[in-house]
């Protein structure tokens, strides 16, 4: 029995979907990997609110199709289980992709500065509207591989949702404690937010044309950002 336990174990701690237990107050008292990494988008708190509000009401465990997103990530169920009053356990089920999956052509990345790429489509696409920037940009950032002509349409796709902005505040920096896996080798991630009050949706065409980078694009209240990794 206890190697079946371990067993249960192992393949809960490494399960794509994110699990997680909170006791009556809210604390966490378990949580796996890809928990972790959620709390990176979404507080604890926000969840345990979430796990309450859709417990059965009698003890007892209840799934519930319900499409969440917290910034890049989505997801398209929830299950919500108690067996007494002490402990509630949440796990968030994953939208899955069903497009191929992207495999990078070394031979045509090239290198680049993307402070260079921002600035041709930034000055391409807004130089004729009145737009008050301000810009914040980690100027450590090297030069990096790059498919340029896709990055720079994904800007361009960017610069256009952002043109009835008075206002625009644009940030560049490395993300802390996110990495991407390209063909076995982790890479930082990088992010470009696009601050504004009015934001135009995103559309199924610019999404498409991010996946081809590897890059994500997502919107959360007042800010876009593009997210992609550092190949050096």
């Amino acid at each position: 029995m206890d190697q079946i336990n371990n067993l249960h174990k192992q393949i809960l701690e490494n399960d794509l979907n994110p699990f997680m237990v909170f006791d009556t107050n809210g604390g966490l008292k378990d949580f796996n990997k890809e928990a972790e990494f959620l709390f990176s988008y979404v507080l604890p708190k926000e969840l345990f609110d979430l796990a309450i509000a859709n417990a059965s009401k009698s003890y007892g465990t209840q799934k519930k199709f319900i499409p969440l997103s917290y910034d890049k990530l989505k997801f398209y169920a929830i299950l919500v289980s108690y067996l007494d009053d002490e402990y509630i356990a949440l796990k968030l089920y994953k939208e899955v992709c069903n497009e191929e999956q992207i495999v990078y052509d070394d031979k045509q990345l090239e290198y680049v500065n993307i402070f260079s790429l921002i600035e041709l489509a930034k000055t391409t696409n807004l130089l004729q509207y009145d737009i008050k920037l301000s810009e914040d940009y980690d100027i450590s950032i090297p030069e990096i591989k790059l498919y340029v002509n896709d990055f720079l349409i994904s800007l361009n796709d960017i610069f256009l949702l952002l043109t009835k902005n008075k206002k625009l505040n644009i940030k560049v920096f490395i993300k802390i404690g996110e990495y991407e896996i390209i063909e076995q080798k982790k890479h930082q991630i990088i992010a470009i937010e696009f601050i504004a009050n009015n934001i135009q949706p995103l559309t199924t065409e610019i999404l498409k044309r991010a996946r081809k980078i590897y890059a994500n694009i997502y919107i959360k209240d007042d800010k876009l950002t593009l997210d992609f990794p550092m190949i050096l």
